[in-house]
């Protein structure tokens, strides 16, 4: 097995891990939000987003080598086949989730919603792959590469902070209502978001793989 190979499958690995447990994280307090020992469920949440970012963390680096090694069409590849098991993950776990919650998919849309979603939705298509991104960018500004690939933090906490400071509150708001009979609508625009947002991403690296082709020939 070649050094770019096992880049690959590591790379796909990790992400994919992180995105799974990034799901999962949300998704395991949503599916026990009647719980009577909520608290347990939010510190088993908090460790399962630990646990995400700490395989998050490893992909920087591996991209950075095969940056640095000129290696983009393998960075690529890696991008479109991470990107698409992660839209296939995303869709899964988002089944499961309604299952479990025995909920029908089911979501009015208003100009307000839309709007909002919409902005969602871009949010997750960068929001995890942000390495990604920097690095296909660094390969093109090489001059700049060493400053480029230092703007992941800070690129991962604004995208975090659609998170956080929006959707967070608003499921805490409706796991706080404590009412069966509220409308999930917080749960489906979640849905719509981390879905959309892994097609985009998807999409998004399909079109860049293919016109980084289109340049090569």
């Amino acid at each position: 097995m070649g050094a770019e190979t096992l880049l690959f499958l590591l790379v796909v690995i990790m992400q994919n891990i992180a995105v799974f447990l990034d799901n999962l994280g949300l998704f395991y307090l949503l599916k026990n939000h009647q719980s009577l020992q909520l608290a347990s469920i939010f510190a088993k949440k908090h460790q399962i987003d630990f646990s995400s970012r700490g395989f998050l963390f490893f992909t920087p680096p591996l991209l950075g080598y095969l940056l640095t090694h000129d290696a983009l069409n393998t960075l690529l590849q890696i991008f479109v086949f991470s990107s698409f098991i992660s839209f296939v993950i995303t869709i899964f776990q988002s089944f499961w989730l309604l299952r479990n919650l025995g909920y029908q998919f089911h979501l009015v849309l208003t100009l307000n919603k839309l709007l909002i979603i919409l902005f969602g939705l871009c949010i997750y298509a960068i929001y995890l792959y942000v390495p990604f991104y920097l690095n296909i960018l660094a390969y093109f500004f090489k001059d700049q590469s060493l400053w480029l690939v230092q703007l992941s933090p800070a690129l991962t906490v604004m995208t975090s902070m659609f998170v956080v400071y929006y959707m967070d509150p608003r499921i805490a708001k409706f796991i706080d209502s404590k009412d069966k009979n509220t409308i999930p609508s917080v749960i489906f625009e979640m849905i719509v978001m981390r879905v959309i947002g892994r097609v985009l991403i998807f999409v998004i690296a399909i079109v860049i793989y293919f016109q980084y082709t289109q340049l090569s020939l």
